[in-house]
């Protein structure tokens, strides 16, 4: 009789939230030892675990270097305590897209979270050299501060969660949100000083997005968003001299 109404409440609840499956990072490669580049094993998991309906990527501790990575609908990052997802410095490794680039990147995807007490490292003081030299040899044309990668952006995204993750060292912005809905941004630290017009978020044309419990210390603006874009709740979200974002 347990048995059978067990099965009677597999069925009654959504498919996707009784078979959504835990991964450990480590079972698609990947080494945690700050040296060997991850970029693939990483990629190769989020596509896997997008493509099977979704589910949750855990990296435990240690120090993940990786290039840019683009997430997909329905895949949590999980990052646990004393875990590290590292940008690679190489000028060449970042994501880019309309003449932006990015360490994490999602464009049309919903269903995306960043979660647990880990970090995201952007590497600033690396990048930032490397890129220098791309414009010395003539490489790229542009200016430095143009090229400087946002550390996280989504672009066209909706049901966007990052909670508890701390964002350090960006080379550009640290977290950039375009035509993106229904964002939840709570309980982080976001630390950068390498860009003095780095801001650690800027919104466009952005709605329904909830700060909570946020501390944000850039060299540039802790907020800069455009008139389209509407922040639906600020709770107990401050700079380091104890002002309210907004």
């Amino acid at each position: 009789m347990k048995k059978l109404l067990y099965i009677i409440i597999l069925l009654a609840l959504p498919f996707g939230k009784v078979f959504a499956v835990d991964y450990n990072a480590s079972a698609f490669g990947c080494v945690s030892d700050g040296q060997t580049n991850n970029t693939r094993s990483i990629q190769a998991a989020i596509d896997m675990i997008s493509a099977k309906g979704g589910g949750t990527l855990n990296f435990y501790v240690g120090r993940y270097l990786t290039g840019g990575l683009e997430l997909k609908s329905n895949v949590t990052i999980n990052l646990h305590e004393g875990a590290i997802l590292v940008a690679s410095p190489g000028f060449y490794d970042f994501i880019q897209k309309a003449g932006k680039r990015y360490f994490i990147y999602a464009e049309k995807q919903e269903n995306i979270k960043i979660i647990g007490k880990g970090v995201i490292l952007g590497q600033a003081a690396l990048v930032a050299p490397n890129i220098q030299n791309q414009v010395n040899k003539g490489f790229v044309k542009e200016s430095v501060d143009s090229l400087l990668p946002t550390l996280v952006g989504f672009s066209h995204c909706q049901q966007i969660t990052l909670d508890g993750i701390m964002l350090r060292d960006a080379s550009g912005d640290v977290l950039d949100l375009d035509h993106c809905s229904q964002v939840t941004l709570k309980n982080q630290l976001i630390k950068a000083h390498a860009s003095p017009k780095g801001a650690g978020l800027r919104l466009a044309a952005s709605t329904e997005v909830s700060l909570d419990s946020m501390y944000v210390d850039v060299a540039g603006k802790a907020l800069v968003k455009d008139a389209s874009s509407k922040i639906s709740r600020i709770n107990k979200s401050v700079t380091p001299n104890g002002k309210p974002i907004k």
